[in-house]
């Protein structure tokens, strides 16, 4: 068994000795604001000087280092992800990627060099551990570092416990609509994550999409999903997940990983979604 490691303790290490943590979060969708709200407070939870960055060079220096955040963009489905990467090591720092699944993309990783990935499940870390050039670790997603006792994450965990006091049954069915959908879903499913596509271009923006998000959660006692961070933020706040598994079999690798024994009120569902 793998031990896990914590990437933000990893970061802070580097930057001991002087340096900045320049953030570049996995874009996509609202479930991807919750990842980066996560790091985001857990960058300022320990204290590391860090900002965003756009891609450009600003004063980007040697001692610095250049994170890439978590998700699930490195797989052959996307590009964005190994695009992302190679921009930043344009750079002339270390890059450090934050918890991710990792397939394909064998030539880059083979000729990569100056990147240390985390993984977020056991297949993408025996994956990468092929290619001896990259550091890796395993560590668990993000998402999972929220704190919804802390603002503004506060407001709707307060907003959830009144809620879940009207005992009142409410079930989403929150599944794909992408090319990651195993089946078509029905018409009473709400593809929540894929709402919006925030640009995540300000600590504001970022910390207000992932809000919304969660209190799109609240109001139900049941979620049955294939999005991962849905089961993750449905989870956070305390509501009774059925997770159903995705094209490239990331939400069991990661429920498997780290899912299963830290939330007792999520479930996998080993059938395609549509079966149960």
């Amino acid at each position: 068994m793998f031990e896990k490691h914590d990437p933000v303790a990893h970061i802070a290490m580097r930057l001991s000795h002087g340096g900045h943590c320049y953030f570049m979060p996995n874009g996509g969708n609202l479930g991807d604001c919750l990842i980066a709200s996560a790091t985001i407070q857990a960058f300022e939870k320990a204290r590391i000087p860090w900002s965003l960055i756009r891609g450009k060079r600003q004063s980007v220096r040697p001692s610095d280092l250049l994170v890439f955040g978590g998700g699930g963009s490195l797989v052959p489905l996307y590009e964005g992800g190994i695009q992302c990467i190679e921009s930043l090591q344009k750079l002339g720092a270390p890059v450090v990627v934050l918890p991710q699944t990792v397939r394909g993309n064998k030539e880059f990783w083979r000729q990569a060099e100056g990147i240390t990935v985390f993984c977020r499940d056991f297949g993408s870390l025996d994956f990468i551990r092929k290619f001896p050039n990259i550091p890796s670790y395993l560590a668990d997603d993000m998402a999972l570092r929220l704190d919804l006792t802390a603002d503004p994450f506060s407001t709707v965990a307060a907003f959830r416990d009144a809620l879940s006091a009207e005992k009142k049954k409410r079930v989403l069915l929150a599944f794909r609509r992408d090319c990651e959908a195993l089946r078509p879903a029905n018409e009473q499913s709400i593809d929540i994550s894929a709402l919006a596509h925030p640009a995540m271009e300000s600590v504001e923006s970022i910390h207000a999409n992932t809000c919304a998000f969660l209190a799109m959660l609240a109001g139900y006692s049941e979620i049955q999903t294939d999005r991962l961070h849905v089961a993750i933020g449905g989870s956070l706040l305390g509501i009774q997940v059925r997770l159903h598994d995705n094209a490239n079999s990331k939400n069991r690798e990661v429920y498997e990983t780290s899912l299963k024994e830290r939330f007792p009120s999520l479930r996998f569902v080993s059938e395609p979604a549509g079966k149960s």
